[in-house]
């Protein structure tokens, strides 16, 4: 058992705001840093974290904990091998207070991939044809064999056995690893005369392998099992290495396979990680999303790449991210374009990549006949519904310029494709409680940017203190943080409550119109309120011209109420 004084000091030699940088891109609000939350899809921010108190808490999912609970969450871990992995950042020693704690689950796990690596590598320098196959066909210096690890696994290979045995596991361990199955002669490596490509996690640990043959057969590639610690599905080759250079460019390329990622690694785009024989996920996109909101999908070329690429822009969409896609010319993937024009080829690619509008548009050219009317109506019905799609996470002017391309390739009038787009049922009301005014505007003013100078320029006299207060010091700071340390204590817990109590709107720009109607009408309210004050008072003269203009503003609010 370690010590509550011990888990203290670990926890107290470490900022949970640098920790957690590490994994999601943070942003500083006030006394708090504010992200896109990693453990729910969201599109606007709601994971907050507290430097002072050194916690973090989700106000849309409820995550909260401080800094070894985050580690132990966003690493699938459990909380001694994620106070492992701390303390070794803090430079604790925790072997003298558990003998246990040096051998935790995931230590083992990491410890045995680790050994059987080095084991595989060493079989790669042994064997001609594994490395012919690197250095010939894949054009790979041996200074790039080394630093993408790559290894080899012999036929009738015992390696991972070897290893077990070294550490003491056991045969339900050694299953548990990914990387061995039952035959009926005996355990078998999965990886056996195959090409092995480390996988490692954000940590640089090897949680799997990838392996290609070196001939033909199938399958081509296979990856480890998944395992406790191993998910296809969260998981994305090469990003320990990109993560850095995603955050600094603010954009991230994503690739099918290994050797497409470590072909652009080697072009110079380090922002590239790939998917692992998987369509992009939900998690996969929650992880970038917090890196960067800007991603190239650098696909195969083929009919199966094209359809994960279409598969993606959905997911993406639904995350808030600006995509391109990359078209490959006359080559299948990223790999075969290096290795035949180099890094010159890469950057051409690249630079004519194809925003996600013009992709769909000519994904549906190719998959429908144009020529023949029953072709031209697919076509349009499938333009229609990613009209359909793209609305509610996109401005109005993405699914104009997917309606004008496809009525450049079609021929269809924008009006004829425009029918396919709007639904022919009446448009469901957004599922969103009531909020007041105030927070509405507070919401959209920090979350939205291009809301606020219209904002900063609505009537005072019908907002409340605190919202008041905030218009008030950002028109004198032109800073939102400024803003947040200058408020009032009162105010700096309204808004923190405010951002955290208001759901985010589909649609902000709607939002933003009804709270201009809101406080119209507010203010019409309070005009008809002194009216009807001074009527009482008032001469046969007076109350004429305030009868009449009382008229008038009922007028007005009936239309606002209406629309």
């Amino acid at each position: 058992m370690i010590p509550k004084d011990v888990i203290e000091e670990i926890k107290s030699r470490l900022d949970i705001v640098d920790v957690i940088s590490e994994y999601i891109n943070l942003e500083r609000v006030g006394q708090y840093y504010r992200a896109l939350c990693p453990f729910h899809t969201e599109t606007r921010p709601s994971f907050y974290v507290s430097p002072k108190l050194q916690r973090y808490k989700c106000f849309g999912c409820g995550a909260n904990g401080d800094v070894i609970k985050f580690v132990q969450e966003m690493e699938n871990i459990s909380f001694y091998e994620a106070l492992e992995k701390l303390a070794k950042r803090a430079g604790v020693d925790l072997s003298k207070y558990s003998k246990t704690s040096s051998k935790s689950g995931y230590s083992i796990y990491t410890t045995f991939y680790k050994k059987l690596k080095d084991l595989y590598k060493k079989e790669l320098l042994k064997n001609k044809k594994a490395l012919a196959y690197l250095k010939d066909k894949r054009r790979l210096s041996e200074e790039e064999i080394s630093h993408f690890e790559f290894g080899y696994s012999p036929l009738g290979s015992k390696l991972p056995i070897i290893i077990a045995k070294e550490l003491n596991l056991s045969l339900e361990m050694l299953m548990k690893t990914g990387v061995v199955f039952r035959t009926t002669k005996g355990i078998k490596d999965i990886f056996e005369d195959r090409i092995v490509i480390p996988i490692k996690n954000e940590s640089g640990d090897t949680i799997a392998f990838g392996g290609r043959v070196l001939d033909e057969g199938e399958p081509k590639y296979i990856n480890s099992k998944d395992t406790k610690y191993f998910s296809k599905s969260r998981t994305l080759f090469l990003l320990d290495i990109a993560k850095n250079y995603i955050r600094r460019l603010d954009m991230v390329i994503v690739t099918e396979g290994y050797f497409d990622a470590i072909a652009l690694h080697r072009a110079g785009f380090e922002n590239t990680v790939a998917v692992l024989g998987t369509a992009l996920t939900q998690q996969h996109a929650m992880r970038l999303s917090n890196l960067s909101k800007n991603i190239v999908l650098a696909f195969d070329s083929d009919e199966a790449g094209k359809k994960a690429a279409i598969r993606s822009i959905s997911v993406l969409l639904s995350r808030g991210f600006n995509i391109l896609v990359v078209d490959y010319r006359d080559y299948k993937d990223a790999d075969s374009l290096y290795t035949k024009e180099g890094k010159d080829g890469i950057e051409k690619v690249f630079e004519k990549a194809m925003s996600f509008e013009e992709f769909i548009v000519n994904y549906y050219k190719e998959r429908y006949d144009l020529s023949t009317p029953s072709g031209v109506e697919s076509f349009a019905s499938a333009i229609g519904e990613w009209g359909k799609r793209i609305a509610p996470y996109t401005s109005s002017v993405r699914v104009e310029a997917l309606v004008k391309y496809a009525s450049e390739v079609s021929g269809l009038s924008q009006k004829d494709l425009e029918r396919f787009v709007r639904s022919p049922t009446v448009a469901v009301q957004e599922d969103r409680k009531r909020v007041g005014a105030d927070e509405e505007i507070a919401y959209l003013f920090f979350n939205y940017e291009d809301t606020r100078e219209e904002i900063l320029n609505f009537p005072r006299d019908v907002l409340g203190n605190c919202i008041k207060e905030i218009l008030d010091l950002y028109k004198n700071t032109n800073n939102l943080n400024q803003t947040m340390e200058n408020l009032s204590k009162e105010c700096s817990d309204w808004i923190f409550n405010v951002l955290k109590d208001t759901p985010p709107p589909s649609d902000y720009q709607r939002i933003l119109r009804d709270v201009k109607r809101r406080l119209e009408l507010k203010k019409l309210t309070k005009r008809l309120k002194e009216i009807d004050m001074h009527l009482n008072s008032a001469t046969d003269e007076e109350r004429h011209v305030l009868l009449k203009a009382r008229m008038d503003i009922v007028r007005k609010m009936k239309s606002l109420q209406r629309g």
